[in-house]
């Protein structure tokens, strides 16, 4: 792997020391099996991510308010407060958080549901970690290209009022691009082949399009 997702402390390590200014991905974890949430911390940290887990709907929600995740896999079936609930309070929270359901083989079509609700995705227990990170990825492109969508109907509308339309779209355009790939960059680490992957296009184009737009992969290593 890459490590894409190093983290900016050490928190696979246990001491939290800083590394570097880079703000990681973080993972909220939610399942009342021990087991899955041992799994998952370990081996989401050895990947790089600064990951929490929580044991109960409730405490996923409590924990949600307190402070932001950028992706949440929780469990579907927990007593109490369910994994449909979390998925209703990030949303309350941050539209743009990615969900990801877990769900065993009995309740796949309470994950349906949840899909249409506005998770992201959903896997069926038992699941291997590399299927897990590449619907993580998948989820964190998306919602890389949501933002800069928001970013170029912005830019059109503000170019159009400032100037002549041919002018602000090819302005907006090419603000969208430049943020849209330095977004792609920060969360691969500047490794241009991951990019252009997550990007669909392949590494020769991503190159021109850097070149065109001056923007330096090598200023996003960390």
């Amino acid at each position: 792997m890459d490590n894409e997702h190093k983290p900016v402390t050490d928190v696979a390590a246990g001491n939290g020391t800083p590394l570097h200014n880079e703000v990681k991905t973080r993972v909220l974890v939610v399942d009342d099996e021990e087991s899955v949430r041992f799994f998952l911390l370990k081996g989401l940290r050895k990947e790089g991510y600064e990951v929490d887990a929580v044991a109960s709907g409730r405490a996923a929600v409590d924990r949600l308010a307190r402070a932001p995740f950028d992706i949440v896999l929780t469990d579907i079936v927990m007593p109490d407060v369910t994994g449909l609930d979390v998925l209703r309070a990030v949303h309350e929270m941050d539209k743009d958080a990615v969900v990801i359901l877990m769900t065993a083989h009995g309740s796949v079509e309470n994950a349906i549901d949840a899909l249409r609700l506005g998770a992201f995705d959903y896997l069926t227990k038992p699941f291997e970690l590399k299927e897990l990170l590449v619907r993580m990825d998948r989820g964190l492109a998306r919602r890389t290209v949501e933002r800069e969508n928001r970013k170029l109907r912005f830019f059109v509308s503000k170019q159009l009022a400032e100037g002549s339309k041919e002018e602000g779209l090819a302005s907006a355009r090419r603000e969208w691009e430049r943020g849209y790939i330095e977004d792609l960059l920060r969360q691969t680490r500047g490794n241009v082949t991951k990019a252009a992957e997550m990007a669909h296009i392949s590494r020769p184009n991503l190159h021109k399009k850097l070149r065109a737009l001056g923007v330096d992969p090598h200023a996003f290593k960390r």
